[in-house]
């Protein structure tokens, strides 16, 4: 069985003084970690200044080896995707 989460994020820019908000997507074959702890994790990682990239490869720590992270944030006038390589 395969399952996706879905949830919207909003983190501090690590080099200007706003926030980036964005997407969490989580793919992720067998086992599922408890959804609550899960969200207390990322929402500790949202609290401070982070890169979108360090984002991604923090969330993937938290999660079963293979699955697959993806973020996707609104940043300036970019729209930004980063996904681990998994």
């Amino acid at each position: 069985m395969i399952v996706t989460l879905t949830r919207p994020v909003i983190k501090r820019c690590p080099f200007r003084p706003e926030t980036d908000t964005g997407t969490l997507t989580i793919v992720i074959g067998g086992t599922v970690p408890e959804l609550h702890s899960l969200d207390k994790q990322i929402d500790a990682l949202s609290a401070k200044p982070i890169s979108h990239e360090d984002y991604t490869a923090a969330v993937e720590a938290l999660l079963p080896e293979g699955a697959r992270v993806t973020t996707t944030w609104s940043t300036g006038s970019w729209a930004v995707e980063v996904t681990n390589a998994a």
